[in-house]
């Protein structure tokens, strides 16, 4: 048999049990032959087993398959996986093919070297036994004699990151395993380690995900309750104001603190990811704006109607339309009506591929202009050219005002340099 580079020898010396240095150390005697029927159904075992490996994302349902081609493969009526328990100084049978009921994840072996699987982990080499009745040093456990079994095989299950137990076939009748049973086996076992290491690598990856999920979630909550206290001490602030211009310069900033806080209430109620469904942001946000604004006590009705297909945004552009939002609606409820109240209507739709619409309107008197020292709809037409959007009025006096948001679906994430530099 061929050997490996001084580099690969060194390799295999630091690690003696590895599937590597298993096989490299087989040698078939000069004139021993086998038939080349049982080679072909070896490789078709090992193939099909492999390929299950791949694509089984259970470990138990592996382990169980490698028992069941192992047991084939070998002619064996009997096979199990090991698993080593270091605590207990013991082996679980982890998985099985031929036992009687109640012997996977039941039965159980001591990891000296008074059995075959003992004996193959202590000196991590292959074990074959023609009569196990006929050691004197082995102290067999009962799932031997339950099963009258014979003949065993045995090879350590070993991976980069250390033994995890014993392969083994076992027969009811004497019989002896050749070179061909051992290298079937040994292949098998090297399966086995890597599916458990995948299996052990995918669940520190799938526990670190969800630890960072977790932080992430409640980062949103840390900064959703920082939003809610400073926006009641910005409120608290503006009854205090001493001047009306005052005062409306601070409600305008606890509206632009609310919109970004109501959108963090949103992604706190779905999956967290970099995109948001502009339909079920813009649903909240008006239930929310009627909270906020205490809409159930003032005889104005805001209704939110939207495309049954809608679009997913990126964080950034649903933050800016929120603000834009409740800009436009919040100037339609300083301005816009009169004692009789009226209607606000929030209308989004998707315009073609690459636009999306929304549509602020009102029927109340008209646009009349906001009052002296107002930067509101400055802000929202800067915020809005900033995602590469626009904003357009249409009003007549006594029929009310629409105004009309065009944003883009897709568009640059950041601002441009002179845009931000822009005095408020």
């Amino acid at each position: 048999m061929p050997r490996g580079s001084a580099a690969d020898t060194m390799q295999i010396a630091a690690d003696p049990g590895s599937t590597l240095a298993l096989l490299r150390a087989i040698e078939a005697a000069p004139k021993e032959s086998v038939s080349l029927q049982r080679v072909i159904q070896q490789r078709l075992a090992m193939a099909e087993l492999s390929a299950a490996a791949l694509l089984q994302p259970s470990l138990d349902s592996i382990l169980a398959d490698a028992c069941r081609y192992a047991a084939q493969g070998c002619r064996a009526q009997f096979a199990k996986v090991l698993e080593h328990r270091a605590e207990d100084h013991a082996f679980l049978v982890r998985a099985g093919w031929g036992w009687d009921p109640g012997v996977v994840g039941h039965a159980r072996a001591g990891d000296d070297p008074g059995n075959p699987a003992g004996e193959s982990f202590r000196s991590r080499k292959p074990v074959t036994v023609w009569d196990v009745g006929a050691k004197a040093d082995y102290h067999l456990p009962p799932i031997y004699s339950r099963h009258h079994i014979v003949s065993s095989a045995n090879v350590p299950i070993i991976g980069s990151a250390g033994f995890f137990g014993v392969l083994e076939v076992d027969h009811p009748t004497t019989r002896q395993f050749d070179v061909l049973d051992t290298t079937l086996l040994i292949s098998i076992a090297g399966i086995v380690a890597e599916s458990v290491e995948r299996t052990r690598r995918e669940g520190a990856l799938r526990a670190a995900y969800n630890a960072s999920a977790l932080l992430l979630r409640e980062h949103y909550h840390r900064v959703r309750n920082n939003f809610q206290t400073i926006l009641a001490l910005v409120q608290l602030h503006a009854r205090e104001a001493t001047t009306d211009n005052s005062r409306r310069r601070i409600d305008e900033i606890g509206r632009r603190i609310f919109s970004l806080a109501s959108l963090y209430d949103h992604l706190l109620g779905s999956h967290v990811s970099d995109r948001v469904e502009l339909n079920g942001y813009l649903t909240a946000l008006c239930e929310r704006m009627g909270e906020f604004y205490r809409l159930d006590e003032r005889p104005i009705e805001l209704r939110c109607r939207t495309d049954a297909n809608s679009p997913s945004l990126d964080v950034d552009t649903c933050t800016t339309l929120g603000v834009v939002i409740n800009e436009l609606v919040a100037n339609a409820l300083e301005h816009a009506f009169t004692e009789r109240g009226g209607r606000i209507d929030i209308v989004a739709r998707s315009a073609d591929a690459s636009d999306v619409v929304v549509q602020i309107e009102d029927d109340g008197r008209g646009f009349q202009g906001t009052a002296p020292g107002s930067i509101g709809l400055a802000v929202a037409r800067r915020l809005i050219s900033w995602i590469g959007g626009s904003l357009s009025l249409k009003t007549r006096p006594g029929d009310g005002t629409s105004w009309t948001v065009v944003v883009p679906k897709t568009r640059a994430t950041s601002p441009p340099k002179e845009a931000e530099a822009s005095p408020s």
